[in-house]
């Protein structure tokens, strides 16, 4: 991982449920950060398209689906899978240290 990165504590691991999503905001940044299998991942919580949120909609095969109009994005490149194309969501690393998880910025 990058040692230029500033890490902000987001939440405890333990208040994520497996295969689930939450909203946290870091400054002005509104981010979406999930727990999917055995992996941490955090994206802009900002449909390109319509700016809905993107926390809010479900997960599945490794991408969550914006609930304004069903694109789908993947959860470790924030790519478009499924929607008109061309767009993509911005990511960013996560860890978890101590039982924190940690957004790097």
């Amino acid at each position: 991982m990058n040692d230029d990165l500033r890490w902000n504590a987001v939440g405890a691991a333990a208040d994520w449920a497996p295969d689930s999503g939450r909203p946290v905001q870091i400054g002005v940044r509104r981010l979406g950060v999930y727990r999917w299998k055995d992996g941490w991942y955090a994206l802009k919580d900002v449909c390109p398209h319509a700016g809905v949120s993107l926390v809010r909609g479900p997960l599945a095969d490794g991408a969550v689906t914006c609930v304004g109009h069903g694109w789908r994005f993947r959860l470790d490149s924030g790519d478009l899978i499924s929607g008109a194309g061309g767009f993509s969501v911005p990511t960013y690393p996560v860890r978890v240290r101590d039982g924190v998880v940690e957004v790097g910025l």
